[in-house]
């Protein structure tokens, strides 16, 4: 149960909604609800999950606890490294400067892309952030490539709207190099992180530019990320073409045996499951994955890998752990 510190604002049309101002829980997920006291909530204050002391929050006078005051005021404040996940409301529209300043501990983030403002240096700090959930309002200005640009670790993202999708967007990052000769200095990016950052039109991921930078990915990323890419877009296939399919088929179907080993390794059954199903094997391609299902003792994928093996007509080989 978490308790919220609030004030009363209006927007712009005189619309009566609230203002965040503190968090207070026993846990590090902090949810803020659709609506608090009858009232939307419209805005999270400045340094709100911040646990730094250089912002002093203005004097509200009209503001008030969510829940009874002594019982919210004994609860721990959710801010820096207590926070770990953070779901948005639909109806936000508003968050503050540095709301989220070296949240260090925050692996999650759930929001709406119709959120209109995000304050300045919202993710500075936040490098521990690895998952993105965007809830995608058609005939809305999206702001998802605000907070993608702004988040520059490796980010797997549940896109979910009238199209949904499992994607991908690979780390990048730029220095500074001095080019003497001409004293002046050149940014250098590294990784293709920031091209799958740029696959929008007009405000609105494209798709379509997503899937032509798979090659880009192949060469440059790890083969695990690029393999779970791969499958990501083919187990939840929004506005896949036919000929991107393809190509993340064939990509998978070449690396069949790595990808198997990669689902084992990762404990994702969902995924061994899928690939199971949906890729040609030879027998002695599923050996390592046997091998890492040995050696992390999961019966479940061991059983499952097994009777693949089959269903080929190979023998399987026994694998004793001590």
């Amino acid at each position: 149960m978490a308790y919220f510190y609030v004030t009363r604002i209006r927007d712009g049309q005189g619309q009566e909604g609230l203002r965040i101002l503190e968090c207070r829980g026993l846990d590090g997920r902090a949810e803020i609800p659709e609506q608090l006291a009858g009232l939307p909530v419209r805005e999270l204050a400045p340094y709100l999950f911040s646990a730094h002391k250089d912002y002093d929050a203005l004097p509200e006078p009209e503001a008030f606890w969510t829940g009874p005051e002594e019982t919210a005021v004994s609860l721990p404040l959710i801010k820096g490294d207590r926070l770990e996940e953070l779901r948005l409301p639909s109806g936000l529209r508003k968050v503050g400067a540095y709301a989220l300043y070296n949240c260090e501990s925050c692996r999650k983030l759930e929001f709406y892309s119709t959120i209109e403002d995000w304050g300045a240096g919202v993710f500075t700090g936040c490098r521990g952030i690895r998952r993105l959930t965007v809830h995608e309002e058609a005939g809305h200005r999206s702001c998802f490539q605000e907070v993608l640009t702004e988040i520059r670790q490796t980010l797997r993202v549940e896109y979910l709207g009238e199209v949904q999708a499992r994607l991908i967007f690979p780390e990048f990052f730029e220095e500074a190099v001095e080019n003497t000769p001409a004293r002046i200095l050149v940014t250098e990016t590294h990784g293709c992180g920031k091209q799958y950052r740029n696959a929008f039109a007009q405000n609105h991921f494209s798709f379509r530019e997503y899937d032509r930078l798979f090659p880009y990915v192949q060469v440059q990323e790890p083969e695990d990320l690029v393999l779970e890419l791969a499958a990501g877009r083919l187990m939840v296939p929004g506005q896949l073409t036919k000929e991107a399919r393809q190509t993340y088929m064939e990509y998978l179907q070449k690396s069949a045996a790595a990808a198997t080993s990669l689902a084992v390794r990762r404990q994702n059954m969902e995924l061994l499951n899928w690939l199971l199903s949906h890729l040609a094997y030879r027998g002695e391609q599923l050996d390592q994955a046997l091998d890492d299902a040995g050696r992390l003792g999961d019966a479940g994928a061991s059983a499952v890998l097994m009777e693949q093996r089959r269903r080929l007509g190979a023998a399987v080989r026994h694998r004793f752990q001590l």
